[in-house]
């Protein structure tokens, strides 16, 4: 091989390297016939175009954007939101100092305090189109907290407008700041529009009970969210939403509530409840990791507040509460299949699907008594754990976890809670509550030895064993004592025939 062909071979390798790393190669050297020298004079040739490195840089993967240094989100944010929050307070103090002072008259105060809140928010649209965005959304923070202190002040403190005037323009800011946020695709200005509309009552408060206002005023919030949500993936709007709501209720509650409003309570409840269980069919939250988790963190969340709520309104009325559990139960079945269709998650719908399973578990002690408690709980394992391997994905795995706590829960009752007072021999409530939970445990272990899983299949004939052993023991001790020998006697008999 001569020298020319090895170079050649050399760089048809290199070319092939560069390729496979998406860089540019360089043609590959052919030999030809040596090339004359230039003229004088000639012209030198042209180097080669350059476009073929423009495509490849082209569908080069793109670089991933670089983290920023801690100094730069000190500086660029928290110290930035720590000038503005000092903005304010001192906006404040000025104002309460010219108060004492009698500087300026109210109105003029007043004025002051809208035109500055004015100004900053214009100010700010101006920073916003430069690109400073973080100084833009804190200007615009400064620009809502001196406008509500303004009106606040000319409601309460000076009674310049009523509290009509006042909520028309609190709720006049919150809607700019949410066609603010929709025009710059700011979850930040959505969530500071939602602050803004819950402390509004709070700031308005007169101390009386309006429960329909109040709660009306809510669910247009509530529904405004949802908006945003079908909208946009923003999770942090929809958590002060949710949030706001809450503590307005709970706060509501505790100052106002009385038997006598229980029903508009609980539909006012179950409507808030509604508005944020389908929080989840609004959009695909597939690509979307954190408004996702949101979205599953919201579900069980709701369910639980609700069912809460529930408790404190109806008194811990059990009847009541378990026609509520159940009622929940299929709706978040429904809500299930629903979810499969439209988001196409798993995780989604076999979070509705464990959230009905759990209101199923609740409801049974609150309906049944003492051993059908029990009873009711096994059957509930049995069932899920049976139809475990027949639901596909995550569905399976929710089945197989709730099942194991209802089991768990089922032979934690009949061991340590259950007291069992037999009439007869063997054919009683004791002996058919153990052949339940025996069934059980068989039935795992033959499955387990099918499947070839020996440590669950040890276990499942372990425990199998153990609570026959038990029930055959107190059966037997039960009949020797009833029978007329001594207690010692028959509890020493019953161990050695049943062991």
């Amino acid at each position: 091989m001569t020298p020319d062909e090895r170079l050649d071979r050399i760089e048809e390798r290199l070319a092939a390297i560069e390729r496979h790393l998406g860089m540019t190669a360089p043609a590959a050297h052919v030999p030809s016939e040596p090339r004359p020298a230039p003229q004088p004079g000639s012209a030198s040739p042209s180097p080669p175009p350059a476009s073929s490195a423009g495509s490849d840089s082209s569908s080069a993967p793109a670089r991933p954007k670089p983290k920023e240094p801690v100094e730069t989100r000190i500086g660029a944010h928290w110290l930035n939101r720590a000038g503005i929050a000092a903005l304010v307070i001192g906006a404040a103090f000025f104002l309460e100092y010219a108060f004492v002072n009698q500087w300026i008259g109210p109105a003029a105060r007043v004025g002051i305090g809208l035109a500055a809140g004015v100004v900053l928010f214009a100010w700010s649209e101006r920073f916003q189109r430069h690109g400073y965005v973080a100084f833009a959304h804190s200007l615009k923070v400064a620009g809502a907290g001196i406008l509500y202190l303004s009106i606040w002040a000319a409601s309460q403190t000076y009674a310049l407008i009523g509290n009509a005037s006042a909520f028309a323009g609190m709720a006049l800011i919150t809607a700019s700041i949410v066609a603010l946020s929709i025009r710059h695709q700011s979850e930040f200005l959505a969530a500071l529009a939602f602050t803004c509309g819950f402390l509004t009552p709070v700031l308005l408060s007169t101390g009386a009970n309006r429960q329909v206002e109040l709660f009306s005023y809510l669910a247009v919030l509530d529904v405004a969210a949802l908006v945003l949500a079908a909208l946009f993936p923003w999770g942090r709007a929809l958590a002060v939403a949710y949030v706001g709501t809450q503590l307005l209720f709970i706060g509501w509650f505790n100052a106002h509530f009385t038997p006598a409003q229980t029903r508009n309570t609980i539909a006012f409840a179950a409507l808030f409840f509604l508005l944020f269980a389908v929080v989840p069919l609004l959009r695909r939250w597939n690509g979307t990791a954190a408004a996702g988790g949101a979205a599953l963190l919201l579900a069980f969340l709701n369910a639980f507040v609700y069912f809460m709520q529930l408790t404190f309104i109806l008194r811990g009325d059990a009847l009541r509460l378990s026609r509520h559990a159940l009622v929940l139960a299929g709706f978040h079945v429904v809500l299930m299949a629903a979810m499969r269709i439209r988001t196409g998650r798993d995780d989604l719908a076999a979070a509705q699907l464990a959230i009905a399973i759990v209101f199923v578990t609740v409801a049974i002690p609150l309906r049944l008594d003492a051993l059908w408690v029990t009873i009711g709980w096994l059957v509930e394992a049995g069932a899920l754990l049976a139809l475990a391997p027949r639901v596909p994905g995550a569905a399976a795995r929710v089945f197989r976890l709730l099942g194991t706590i209802a089991l768990v829960f089922g032979v934690f009752r009949l061991l340590f809670l259950d007291r069992f007072e037999p009439a007869r021999f063997l054919f009683n409530e004791r002996t058919a509550s153990y052949a339940l939970a025996i069934a059980l445990f068989a039935g795992m272990a033959w499955r387990t030895a099918r499947s070839g899983r020996q440590g669950l299949w040890k276990f499942s004939l372990f425990a199998a064993n153990a609570l026959a052993l038990i029930v055959l023991t107190a059966e037997v001790s039960d009949y020797f004592t009833k029978w007329g020998g001594s207690q010692f006697a028959a509890s020493r008999l019953a161990r050695d025939f049943s062991w």
